[in-house]
């Protein structure tokens, strides 16, 4: 019987779920933000290694479900580096947003699958800071130190060179799924997916957010509309 490995905060338990599916199979939900924080639905990569650990040895097939804007840079990297050094097979969903960090960590999937609709998102790491000029150089030197890593990832995954990847990051790149199909970040596409949450895109450090982006809810609802009133204008002519 499926088991789900929770937290004790209950309203963590829609943004991060494991259940254990058989006794070889596992699905893990990711469908909120990464790192701790007490105002957002969220994983932090200390409760996420421990809810992995958790698993049965007899697991081999891991099916991770992405829907996040991102958040923490070490803590999606660490869940990214469990995700990877796991014995299981892993097959990445994006169901709806894979942004920022998350999309390091659905770079973890031996596949990587991307629904329709959904959007895979790229910058360059940012931060806050203060003091003097000296505190300031080290945090950008820290941030440079970060996009390299970052950089590593998504080249060795893409094939792609790491001043073209520069580029993007710099431009903050929005990708579909085909796009993100064409360019290598993803192993192929699916046609049918989660909708995406509309808060996942209601962060303000994304700045180029997509002005027209429609859930798939949208997306096939919009279609039904306009097949009525196709019918509908049919149906009066006759």
């Amino acid at each position: 019987m499926p088991k789900i490995l929770g937290f004790n905060k209950e309203r963590r338990q829609n943004s991060f779920q494991i259940r254990n599916k058989t006794a070889t199979t596992a699905e893990i939900v990711l469908y909120g933000s990464i790192g701790e924080s007490y105002w957002d639905d969220s994983v932090s990569a200390k409760n996420f290694s421990e809810e992995l650990s958790k698993l049965p040895k007899t697991v081999n097939q891991i099916d991770v479900r992405v829907n996040s804007p991102g958040g923490d840079v070490f803590d999606g990297v660490t869940i990214y580096n469990r995700l990877k050094q796991h014995s299981a097979n892993i097959t990445v969903h994006i169901d709806g947003l894979a942004a920022s960090i998350a999309s390091i960590i659905a770079l973890a999937g031996d596949e990587v699958i991307m629904g329709e609709g959904a959007l895979y998102m790229i910058h360059l790491p940012w931060t806050f800071s203060m003091g003097d000029r000296n505190d300031l150089e080290n945090t950008i030197n820290r941030l440079m130190d970060v996009e390299e890593q970052l950089l590593g990832i998504y080249s060795r995954k893409t094939g792609l060179d790491r001043l073209e990847l520069k580029a993007m990051l710099e431009a903050e790149t929005w990708l579909d799924a085909d796009q993100s199909v064409e360019m290598g970040f993803v192993d192929k596409k699916v046609e049918e997916s989660e909708p995406i949450a509309a808060s996942a895109l209601d962060k303000k450090w994304i700045v180029r957010k997509p002005k027209n982006f429609l859930s798939d809810t949208k997306v096939i609802n919009n279609g039904i509309n306009d097949l009525t009133k196709k019918i509908e204008g049919i149906l009066a002519r006759k």
